[in-house]
C-alpha cells in the first residue's frame, strides 16, 4: 500500500500508506500524547484501566466488522495506554525523616560516600573576598545516621537519604580527597536545594531529587572525619565506585598528558585546556569545564562536542559496527558486540540518565533493525521509542530525550527520504562506471548522468595519459562532493528541527549553528575515535600517548577553532523568549507534514517539505506579545533567593529591571559554576516574552543585587544602565565595562533626577547630590527610586537604611502604594516614622528561604503589621506580581503564567 501511494504521489494516499507502513511510529506518537495529556489533566488510574478495557473490547469488534475504522479505537487506544502508564509512574520523593531534618541547625551526619568529583583548586577555582583559590570537592553521601537534639538528648539516629556535601578549605589548608566508596563523618547546615519560584526558572530541587538527593550542605573541610573505606561482605567496594573511580583517574591521565608533550609544536600539543575539553568529552567528567571554556560551544550550538552524549554514544557504536562489518562478522553477533560495548562506555562515562537514554535508544534500534532490517526507519525508531516511554513515561518531557528523539525522527523522516529520491542515487551511480549493464536498471536521468560521467572520464584520461584519474579519482571526487550535499542536508534538517527545543530550554537560536556543526559532526567522527586510542595508550602510558595525542590535538585545534571564530561573534547568538502553546502547536503541525511531503515521489510536492520545515522554524522563533495588563502597571519581585531583583512592566509595555540578584551579600561575588542573571532572572523575563529591556537600574554594588547584572546585560541589550554614586571596586567596573560592550548607555543618576518610562514617571529620591561613597559598597549607597503611574507609585529602597531613610523624610511626595521594603526586612531599615511617610499600602521583601540574617526580622514584620500594610515576602509566597491600576487600588497576585 505504501510503494502505491508514492507512486501515485497524492498527498491523501501517502498519508494512508505511511499509517499502514510505519505502524510502531504511529503508535509510539500516539502513546506520547496520551503521556503528555496528563500534564495538563489528571486522570484517575481506575477510571484509565476501565477505559483501556472498553476501547480494546471496541478495537475487537470494528476488527471483526469494520475493519477500515480500526485504526480510530485503536489510536484511542495508544494515547489511553501512555495516560495510564504515565499516571502510574512513581514520582520520586524526598526520603521524609532526611527531609524533616534539613532545617539549616548544625547537625553530624555519617555514611558513605556514594559518588565524588575530584578536588577543584588551581583549574577551576572557587573564590573568597581577597580573591584566594579555595579547593572544594563535591561529595553525595548515602546516610547511616543524623545527630537529632532535643530537650533531653543529643543523639545519633538511624536515618536513610542522601545528601550532597560541598567540603571546602580555609586559605593555606592542604586539600585531602575522599573517594567514592569511604565512609565520613562531617558537621553541617543541612537544607533542602534552593528553588527559585519564578516561571520559566529551572528547578534545581528538581534535578537533584531525580538524582536521589534530599539535601544539600556546605561543610568546612576541618569538620569531616574519615572513618575508612565501606565494605560489602564480598570485601569489595560496591561497583558504582569502581566506575567512579576508573572514570575519575582516566580524567586525571588525559589532564596529564600536557606536561608529556611539552617539547611537541603548539598545533600538535595537547594544552591545559585541550585536556579538559578531551576529559569531558570522553571521560564524561566535566568538574573543570570552566564558563569561559564553555561560552564559545553554546553560542555556535556546538556544546554537544564537549559532553558525552547520544551523538558521542551513537559514533562509538558506529565505530564498532564498522570493526565488525570489516571482519565480516554476522549481523547478529555484530550486534550484540556493538551493544555491549557501547553498554561498558556508557557505564564508564558516569551512566548519567542522558547517557542511559541513549544508549537504550541506540540498543532498541540495533535490535529493531533485526527486526525489521532496513526497510523502515522509522518504524524501528518508534519501536525503540515505545520500548523507552513504557519504561520511564516522565522522561518524554526531559529536553536531552526530546532533542534526541526530534532529532532521529527528522533524520529518518525528512533527511533520508529527499536524499533517497534525490542526491542517493547519483551517488550510487558513480560507482563501477565501466559496467554499462547497469544503466538500464537506473532511472534515465540517473542513466544519463552515468553517461556523462564515463564520458568526462574518458577525455580527462586522453588528456592526462592516466587511466587512474578517470577511473578513480573522478567518480571519488564526485561522490566526495556528494556526500558534502548529504551531510549539508541532514544538518540542515536537524538544525531546522532543534529551533524549537533551542529556544524553549535554552532561549538561543544560533545563526552559525549551521557552518560550525557542518564540519563539526564529521570532524567528531574522526576525533572521537583518534581521542579514544589516545585515551586507551594514556592508561598505560603518558608519554606513549603522545603520538596519538599528536594527532588528537590537531583535529580538537580545528575544531575549537572554528568554535571560537564563530563563538567570539555575540550578535550571531539570540536570545530569545520560549514561544507560546499555539505556536508550539503550530510547530508540530508543520513538521508532521514535512514528514509526509518528504515521502512523496512528485518532486514538487517533495520540495515542499523544505518549505513545512523553514516554516515550522519560523513559527518557533516569531515573536510574542510581552504579557503584562494593559491598564496598570506592572511589579514583580522575581524570586532570586536572598538578592534583589525587581521588573516594572509600564501599560504601554516599556520595561525597567531594578537589580539583578547575585549570591550572598557584600562584596563576595557569585559562584562561577551558578549565573543568577542566566539561570533564573533571565528565565523570569523570557517567560513573560521580554526580548528586549528598556532601562536596567542598579540600587548598589553588592553581589546580591549586582551579580545578575552582566548576563541580563547580553541577553536583552537595555538601552540604558541607572547607576548610583558607587565605589569604583573591580565588580562594579566590570559591569560598567559590559554595558559598554552591549552598547548600553550608562547614566548616573542623584536625587531630584527624573526620567519618563513610557506612562509611568520615575524620580530619584537617594542618594543625595553630597553624598560620597566609601572603599567599599554599602548599603547606603542604594539607588532609590520612585515609579509613579497616575495615583498609584512604588518605591524601591534598595537595601537602603535608617540615615538614608532620615534623608529621604525631609522631601516631598515620599507617599507610595507599595514598597520594597529596604536591606530585605533587616532592622537597620523601615523605621516607624520613615514607613508612617510613606504610607504604603502593600509591602514586599525580597529574601532567601532560612537565610543565615535572619531576614525578615520580626521587628520590621510587625512594625508593617502595626501601620496596616499588608505584606509579602518571596522566601514564603515565591515571585510576586502587583498591579497599580493609577487610581489608589494595587493588587497582589502569584506570578505564574
Amino acid at each position: 500500500m505504501e510503494q502505491g501511494s508514492v507512486r501515485n504521489g497524492t498527498f491523501a494516499e501517502a498519508a494512508v500508506g505511511g499509517v499502514a507502513g510505519v505502524p510502531l511510529f504511529h503508535a509510539a506518537w500516539l502513546f506520547a500524547a496520551g503521556i503528555a495529556l496528563t500534564a495538563a489533566v489528571w486522570m484517575q488510574p481506575g477510571t484509565l484501566l476501565i477505559s483501556l478495557i472498553l476501547l480494546t473490547a471496541a478495537c475487537a469488534a470494528a476488527a471483526l466488522r469494520a475493519p477500515r475504522m480500526t485504526w480510530i479505537p485503536m489510536a484511542l487506544l495508544w494515547v489511553l495506554l501512555g495516560a495510564w502508564c504515565a499516571e502510574m509512574e512513581p514520582h520520586p520523593a524526598p526520603a521524609e525523616p532526611l527531609h524533616g531534618l534539613s532545617d539549616g541547625l548544625l547537625r553530624t551526619v555519617e555514611g558513605t560516600v556514594t559518588s565524588a568529583g575530584p578536588v577543584r583548586g588551581e583549574l577551576e577555582p572557587d573564590v573568597n573576598e581577597s580573591g584566594a583559590e579555595l579547593p572544594s570537592q563535591r561529595v553525595d553521601v548515602r546516610l547511616a545516621s543524623i545527630e537529632v537534639v532535643d530537650d533531653a538528648s543529643d543523639r545519633l539516629t538511624t536515618v536513610n537519604g542522601t545528601v550532597r556535601l560541598t567540603i571546602r578549605w580555609a586559605e593555606g589548608q592542604t586539600p585531602f580527597t575522599i573517594g567514592c566508596g569511604e565512609r565520613i563523618r562531617a558537621a553541617g547546615r543541612l537544607l533542602p536545594p534552593q528553588r527559585y519560584r519564578d516561571p520559566g526558572a529551572w528547578d534545581r530541587a528538581a534535578y537533584l531529587l531525580g538524582q536521589g538527593v534530599t539535601s544539600t550542605a556546605t561543610v568546612k573541610a576541618e569538620r569531616v572525619e574519615r572513618l575508612g573505606v565501606a565494605q560489602r561482605r564480598t570485601g569489595l567496594p560496591f561497583w558504582p565506585c569502581l566506575l567512579s573511580n576508573a572514570q575519575h583517574a582516566a580524567a586525571a591521565r588525559l589532564l596529564a598528558l600536557p606536561a608529556a608533550m611539552r617539547g611537541w609544536p603548539g598545533p600538535l600539543r595537547i594544552s591545559q585546556e585541550d585536556a579538559i575539553m578531551l576529559a569531558a568529552m570522553v571521560t564524561g567528567d566535566r568538574t573543570f569545564l570552566s564558563h569561559g571554556l564553555r561560552v564559545g560551544f553554546e553560542r555556535t550550538g556546538s556544546f554537544h562536542m564537549l559532553v558525552v552524549s547520544g551523538l558521542h554514544l551513537a559514533i562509538v557504536a558506529g565505530f564498532i559496527a564498522w570493526i565488525a562489518r570489516r571482519l565480516r562478522i554476522p549481523r547478529a553477533p555484530a550486534t550484540l558486540l556493538t551493544i555491549a560495548v557501547s553498554f561498558g562506555y556508557a557505564l564508564f562515562t558516569g551512566f548519567a540518565t542522558p547517557v542511559q537514554r541513549s544508549l537504550w535508544m541506540v540498543s532498541l534500534y540495533l535490535v529493531g533493525r533485526l527486526i525489521y532490517r532496513e526497510r523502515s526507519p522509522l518504524n524501528t525508531i518508534g519501536f525503540a521509542v515505545l520500548c523507552l516511554l513504557v519504561a520511564s513515561p516522565r522522561s518524554l518531557f526531559e529536553a536531552s530525550f526530546q532533542m534526541t528523539l526530534l532529532a532521529v525522527v527528522t533524520i529518518a523522516g525528512i533527511a533520508v527520504p529527499l536524499l533517497k529520491n534525490s542526491v542517493e542515487p547519483y551517488k550510487n551511480a558513480t560507482r563501477d562506471l565501466r559496467t554499462v549493464a547497469m544503466d538500464v536498471k537506473l532511472a534515465p536521468r540517473v542513466a544519463e548522468f552515468r553517461v556523462t560521467m564515463r564520458m568526462i572520464a574518458a577525455r580527462m584520461r586522453r588528456a592526462t595519459g592516466s587511466r587512474w584519474v578517470g577511473a578513480r579519482a573522478l567518480p571519488w571526487s564526485v561522490r566526495f562532493v556528494l556526500s558534502c550535499v548529504e551531510a549539508l542536508v541532514v544538518t540542515l534538517v536537524v538544525e531546522l528541527a532543534m529551533t524549537l527545543p533551542m529556544v524553549v530550554y535554552f532561549h538561543r537560536v544560533t545563526l552559525f549553528a549551521l557552518p560550525v556543526n557542518l564540519f563539526i559532526l564529521p570532524l567528531l567522527l574522526v576525533l572521537m575515535p583518534a581521542a579514544l586510542v589516545t585515551l586507551l595508550v594514556a592508561l598505560i602510558s603518558p608519554a606513549m600517548a603522545a603520538v596519538p595525542g599528536a594527532v588528537t590535538a590537531a583535529l580538537l585545534h580545528i575544531g575549537v577553532g572554528l568554535v571560537r571564530l564563530f563563538g567570539s561573534k555575540a550578535w550571531g547568538d539570540l536570545r530569545m523568549p520560549a514561544p507560546v502553546a499555539v505556536q508550539v502547536a503550530g510547530f508540530c503541525a508543520l513538521l508532521a507534514m514535512a514528514i509526509l511531503l518528504a515521502r512523496l515521489q512528485r518532486r514538487g510536492l517533495r520540495r515542499s517539505a523544505w518549505a513545512a520545515l523553514i516554516a515550522a522554524a519560523v513559527v518557533a522563533v516569531a515573536p510574542r506579545a510581552i504579557e503584562h495588563p494593559r491598564d496598570a502597571l506592572l511589579v514583580e519581585a522575581i524570586d532570586v533567593g536572598q538578592g534583589d531583583s525587581l521588573l516594572i512592566v509600564t501599560p504601554d509595555g516599556k520595561t525597567l529591571l531594578v537589580d539583578g540578584g547575585g549570591f550572598g551579600g557584600g562584596p563576595r561575588m557569585s559562584a562561577p559554576e551558578f549565573d543568577i542573571g542566566e539561570e533564573v532572572v533571565s528565565p523570569a523575563l523570557w517567560a513573560r516574552g521580554i526580548r528586549h529591556l528598556d532601562a536596567v537600574a542598579l540600587s548598589h554594588a553588592h553581589s546580591d543585587h549586582m551579580g545578575g547584572l552582566p548576563a541580563v546585560l547580553r541577553n536583552f541589550h537595555p538601552d540604558e544602565l541607572w547607576v548610583g554614586n558607587n565605589p569604583p571596586v573591580a565588580p562594579y567596573e566590570a559591569l560598567v565595562s559590559e554595558a559598554a560592550a552591549q552598547h548600553t548607555r550608562v547614566r548616573s543618576l542623584r536625587e531630584g533626577d527624573a526620567m519618563t518610562l513610557g506612562a509611568a514617571q520615575v524620580r530619584v529620591m537617594a542618594p543625595l547630590p553630597d553624598y560620597a561613597p566609601g572603599k567599599e559598597p554599602s548599603n547606603n549607597d542604594s539607588l532609590v527610586l520612585r515609579v509613579a503611574y497616575g495615583a498609584s507609585s512604588v518605591l524601591l529602597e534598595g537595601d537602603a537604611e535608617a540615615p538614608v531613610e532620615r534623608g529621604m523624610l525631609e522631601e516631598a511626595g515620599l507617599e507610595s502604594t507599595l514598597l520594597k521594603v529596604g536591606h530585605h526586612g533587616s532592622t537597620s531599615s523601615s523605621k516607624p516614622e520613615f514607613l508612617g511617610r510613606v504610607s504604603p499600602r502593600w509591602a514586599v521583601i525580597s529574601c532567601g528561604l532560612r537565610n543565615r540574617y535572619g531576614h525578615p526580622r520580626q521587628e520590621v514584620l510587625e512594625e508593617l503589621q502595626a501601620a496596616h500594610v499588608r505584606t509579602a515576602v518571596t522566601d514564603v509566597n515565591g515571585a510576586a506580581c502587583f498591579s497599580l491600576d493609577g487610581k489608589t487600588d494595587v493588587r497582589m497576585s502569584g506570578c505564574g503564567r
